[in-house]
């Protein structure tokens, strides 16, 4: 079952374990950086190694989802308890105590989105349903890194509202397209992805320092802004199939 596409997925998954590792000793933004450099050159390859090589099948697409579980939900949860419990908003132990919920919050949304999507999915093509875990992640964790943070309104104190606010945006139903949408706007998001990737890339070789602070930006840009490209057909199938979905099942006739 383990092929090719798979050691892609690996990769990611040690971007995973090296950030939570690196957390471990205290060094949130060198985990943060491992966990982007396992996406960058694993998650972003897999699926499309397992399509040139015709070699999808369910295995991978189940080891794909919990190292995507791992890399981009638990690790940048242990970034976020890395850093406020070291942020000084509140005296000790109660610090501890703000971390490990605003951690908790990432986790706990997740699983049970996770855990909702199976029982109930919804399934529309090139939408996902509610703020990907992957974007809560990267931007819960960029936040947390980011040069600009202590600078920002309410610095680290703003984050207690936007972290726990994300992680109840991925319970929504709320739509966000995927790069599997076909139609005219998959151009767009092409477009979108090639900048994001470049810039990143070059952010993360040359100047390293500002990274986090350009992941943020993009992570807000999608998550408010994403569903603008959805025509007004498509969300209204969107609310149906949501609806259908949600739908209690029928009980069997006396």
């Amino acid at each position: 079952m383990f092929g090719i596409k798979d050691l892609f997925t690996t990769i990611n998954l040690l971007g995973g374990i090296v950030g939570i590792c690196l957390c471990i000793n205290g060094q949130p933004f060198a985990a943060g950086i491992s966990v982007m450099i396992g996406y960058l050159c694993g998650d972003t390859l897999d699926g499309y190694v397992a399509r040139k090589l015709g070699t999808s099948n369910a295995f991978g697409a189940e080891y794909d989802t919990i190292s995507d579980h791992l890399s981009h939900v638990v690790a940048p949860a242990a970034i976020v308890y890395t850093v406020y419990k070291d942020a000084g908003l509140l005296p000790h132990p109660w610090n501890h105590v703000l971390a490990m919920a605003l951690c908790a919050s990432l986790l706990i949304a997740v699983s049970v989105r996770h855990a909702r999507n199976i029982v109930k999915p919804v399934e529309m093509t090139g939408v996902w349903v509610g703020l990907p875990r992957s974007v809560l992640g990267f931007w819960a964790m960029a936040y947390c890194n980011a040069t600009l943070t202590p600078y920002a309104p309410g610095g680290w104190w703003f984050g207690v509202v936007l972290i726990p606010a994300m992680a109840l945006a991925t319970l929504t139903y709320l739509p966000f397209p995927s790069h599997r949408i076909a139609r005219k706007h998959r151009l767009g998001f092409y477009v979108v992805a090639t900048i994001f990737m470049t810039v990143t890339i070059a952010a993360l070789i040359f100047k390293p320092t500002f990274f986090f602070d350009i992941l943020f930006f993009f992570m807000a840009g999608y998550s408010l802004s994403a569903w603008m490209t959805l025509t007004v057909e498509e969300r209204q199938e969107f609310r149906k199939i949501v609806a259908a979905a949600r739908a209690p099942a029928p009980t069997a006739a006396a």
